[in-house]
């Protein structure tokens, strides 16, 4: 049991210049701070998000309960927030503010074990995983909603198939780098989204594939790379018409997507399709799970939002074979925890998310450690914001006993 002597709300910018949450905690000698994300494509089941001006009017009325009390687990603290808010989806603290006390609370916590903070988060795990090196996957052009223009699809992500995280981040810094060179000689110029990758002036759905093809073959990184879509699709699904507007001039059917998703397999070495259909198309997400779900992984993101009761369905239904888990989708660690559990114990790939607003905490790479996770999606390896995830994975796995000693 302890108590947190001394808690410390403020509002900082995030990669945008918007205004997010960043909390300091205080027990004993002991200090730690968080702060929190913000995704500009959201799904419906997602917590809710306060505005940061209220999120700190609503803190400072609950400050000195949460003082006055003695908390002897994250799970203890995470369901005490949960009651002092009382409504179904965070709509009361909102979901920002009850994040950033739990995060910084986790924090607390491992210093107090004098624990490594994915260490912590580990014990808080009741499905263990065998250890594994993630999968980086590194988003080097961006479209859909984190981008000015472009395709509609929202990422072209790379995977290098490497099993060490530095080769990773390295192999992926040579790729992007000519990946910019081949920009400004067919553009003139390199612009940038939201997540660090690069924005290319065409809509055609296709073409960032085919130069993405390009450049792995030009540098020899044939067996090196392999390519993952982020289709974000909610986001350019038309509900009165019931059609996807992959381009700007025609609908698609769901079926007709399906082909092309199938088509763009079949031509390109795509390792994971992430969000192929709109948020409440269970039926699609089955069907292509099931008819190419051997050879890819299909990712669910909006579909199940680290929500454990839409994951259990996803799970019961067979409707993907991954999911993406960001605690901001639901709004407490101890939460996003049962949602990792749940996944793990049916073999569910687990990518851990980043969002396209960030902040240089790297609490997620923790969780992508501590998890055993697949995979980590922290954007384009450039922004600082993003390579702050990825450098301390690679510490965790310089300093982790286990893979030294292997």
């Amino acid at each position: 049991m302890f108590k947190i002597k001394d808690i410390i709300l403020k509002i900082i910018p995030d990669s945008r210049g918007q205004e997010t949450l960043k909390a300091t905690m205080k027990s004993g000698n002991i200090e730690v701070s968080s702060s929190i994300p913000h995704g500009k494509s959201r799904s419906d089941s997602e917590a809710y998000i306060l505005e940061p001006h209220s999120a700190i009017r609503k803190f400072e009325m609950i400050k000195n309960q949460i003082i006055d009390t003695e908390f002897s687990s994250l799970k203890e603290f995470d369901n005490y927030l949960l009651r002092l808010d009382g409504s179904g989806n965070k709509s009361n603290l909102g979901g920002n503010l009850i994040l950033v006390l739990s995060q910084t609370f986790c924090r607390l916590a491992a210093k107090n074990e004098k624990l490594e903070l994915w260490q912590y988060l580990e014990k808080q795990l009741t499905v263990s995983k065998e250890k594994k090196v993630p999968y980086f996957l590194f988003n080097l052009i961006n479209g859909g909603k984190h981008a000015i223009y472009g395709p509609k699809i929202q990422e072209y992500m790379i995977v290098p198939q490497v099993d060490n995280p530095k080769v990773s981040l390295e192999v992926a810094q040579i790729f992007f780098a000519g990946l910019k060179e081949y920009f400004n000689k067919e553009y003139g110029e390199n612009k940038f989204g939201d997540e660090g990758g690069l924005l290319i002036p065409d809509d055609n759905y296709e073409k960032p594939l085919k130069i993405l093809n390009q450049i792995k073959k030009e540098l020899n990184l044939e067996n090196k790379i392999k390519f993952s879509l982020d289709i974000a699709a909610s986001s350019f699904y038309d509900k009165l018409k019931q059609t996807y507007l992959l381009k700007e001039d025609k609908g698609f059917s769901k079926e007709e997507l399906g082909k092309i998703y199938k088509e763009l397999v079949s031509q390109y070495d795509i390792f994971s399709i992430e969000d192929p259909f709109e948020e409440k198309d269970w039926e699609s997400f089955q069907r292509l799970t099931s008819e190419i779900g051997d050879e890819i992984i299909i990712i669910g993101d909006d579909l199940t939002s680290t929500n454990s009761e839409l994951v259990k369905k996803s799970i019961e239904i067979k409707a993907i074979n991954g999911v993406i888990i960001k605690p901001t989708q639901i709004g407490t660690i101890s939460e996003t925890l049962e949602t990792i559990d749940l996944a793990n114990k049916h073999d569910l790939k687990i990518v851990i998310s980043h969002r396209s607003a960030e902040t240089h905490d790297h609490f997620i790479s923790d969780l992508v450690w501590a998890s055993s996770a697949w995979a980590l999606k922290s954007g384009a390896p450039q922004p600082e914001e993003r390579m702050v995830k990825y450098n301390r994975i690679i510490k965790i796995y310089e300093e982790d006993n286990f893979f030294r000693s292997n």
